[in-house]
């Protein structure tokens, strides 16, 4: 059973166990409320046209709540002591939500009945739901247990801290949620490993990380060299996979340590940590509700601007580019052309600020950064966020890559109509300015949050009011 077809059964177990819950609790709040429902039985309470129309609701609620919170997402990492506390918390918000905008308007005749029914209803959720995982959560570790549905995880390196960290996995059997793969051999590195253990070396990697479909890299090279380790994680960032390695005791002292463990012991990630999955989603939400939102609010601004690009130069009023998204998946962006047409017609190079192929009403939109509001089409298509690292075109990634191979730390997230690189330092015209520009993208990445990113816009409107654009 692939990921896509379990996630689909956890949502369907999720919206059967949802509607049986209601059943039951409707039953319970019939004979609690009793003395304040219009009805006479039981029966005529839970058929009643509002009660069904509510009760066809409430699963898919329950659903879209355990969306946000994250649960619909790697389904292999799953344990029952996480369902327990996933299903725990997002009873509780449920519960509330539910509470406050239908039961509320029940009205008992002794107002502490509202705490019988609360408690009631979350138990009666809780327990149906928790039960219902169970069936897809219990077996699924018993055949990981058995090396099925792993996922499969790599060591970079075959010294001393690669045995410790390899006989330690073999030691945790508390969570057979991955597979080791096994080892990769680190250039001229000594092998203390079984032959059977190693796997091949870095020019093997690409291959390796196919064929087993690897999730996670393990870094336990035996150097502790700050810039031997430096050069690996630059050869390792291509692969756009999390980057981990083993918590010292250094680590844990100075607090460095965030909460990851894998097989259960204690890892420190060396790649930045997306957000939590409840804020993945938010964001996804609100970009694509604020995107449409402003594509119908600001048209008449759209069609006036135009209305100037045409006027004011031939060609087609709005600029489509090949860019570089998420994961490095090319993807066309939209602007409102600024430029002449055939104006690189030489090649591609970046503009700066006298750019005469830029046009004259070109420049204005430019001050103001008007030129970009067609992104929002690429933010609603699933493209663009709002916030995050600005997408290049190829030809320029490639040169950033080649002096800052940690670029690939960017296409971990969606781009962005704007970013910290753009309030902190604004349009890079080179690439030197553009690997300058990427250490306040690194530095958002590791920082990430719904918080940041309304710090965020609320930081670029200040340039776009006073003109400050190129």
């Amino acid at each position: 059973m692939n990921d896509k077809k379990r996630l689909l059964y956890y949502f369907l177990l999720d919206l059967v166990s949802a509607f049986v819950a209601w059943q039951l609790f409707n039953v319970f709040r019939f004979y609690v409320f009793r003395s304040t429902i219009e009805f006479n039985n039981v029966s005529t309470f839970l058929y009643d046209a509002k009660s069904v129309l509510i009760s066809a609701f409430i699963p898919f609620f329950w659903a879209q709540l355990y969306f946000f919170t994250g649960y619909y997402v790697k389904p292999r990492r799953k344990t029952n002591l996480g369902d327990l506390l996933n299903t725990s918390i997002s009873t509780l918000i449920g519960v509330l939500i539910i509470f406050f905008a239908i039961v509320v308007d029940d009205y008992p005749e002794n107002p502490s009945l509202y705490y019988e029914i609360i408690f009631g209803f979350y138990f009666i959720h809780f327990i149906c739901c928790w039960l219902f995982r169970f069936l897809l959560t219990g077996p699924m570790i018993i055949k990981q247990s058995k090396g099925e549905f792993n996922v499969p995880v790599l060591i970079i390196g075959t010294g001393e801290n690669a045995r410790k960290l390899s006989n330690e996995f073999n030691q945790y059997k508390s969570n057979f949620s991955y597979k080791l793969v096994g080892c990769i051999r680190y250039e001229s590195e000594h092998s203390i490993l079984p032959a059977e253990e190693i796997v091949g070396d870095l020019t093997d990697l690409p291959g390796l990380i196919r064929q087993w479909q690897v999730e996670d890299l393990i870094l336990a090279i035996d150097s502790q060299d700050p810039e031997v380790k430096h050069t690996l994680l630059n050869q390792l960032y291509q692969y756009r996979l999390p980057v981990k390695a083993a918590a010292t005791q250094k680590d844990i002292v100075s607090g460095y340590v965030s909460l990851i463990s894998l097989f259960g012991i204690p890892m420190v990630s060396l790649t930045p940590l997306p957000m939590s999955a409840w804020q993945q989603k938010m964001k996804l939400a609100t970009d694509r509700i604020v995107a449409l939102l402003c594509l119908v609010l600001l048209s008449p601004l759209f069609l006036y601007l135009a209305y100037r690009v045409r006027k004011d130069t031939p060609g087609s009023v709005l600029f489509k580019q090949d860019r570089l998204g998420k994961n490095g998946k090319p993807f066309i962006i939209y602007k409102f052309r600024t430029m002449y047409v055939n104006a690189e017609e030489e090649g591609p190079k970046l503009s700066c600020k006298d750019d005469p192929r830029v046009t004259p009403f070109g420049k204005l939109m430019r001050r103001y950064r008007l030129d970009e509001l067609p992104q929002f089409i690429n933010v609603l298509k699933g493209d663009m966020s709002l916030v995050g690292p600005r997408p290049e075109r190829e030809f320029f990634v490639n040169q950033i890559l080649e002096k800052a191979p940690h670029y690939y730390l960017t296409q971990s997230v969606l781009p962005g109509i704007t970013s910290w690189g753009m309030v902190k330092f604004g349009y890079a015209n080179s690439v030197d300015k553009m690997v300058k520009r990427l250490e306040y993208d690194i530095l958002y990445l590791e920082n990430q949050s719904i918080l940041i990113d309304l710090k965020i816009l609320l930081f670029t409107l200040k340039p776009l009011f006073k003109g400050k654009g190129i």
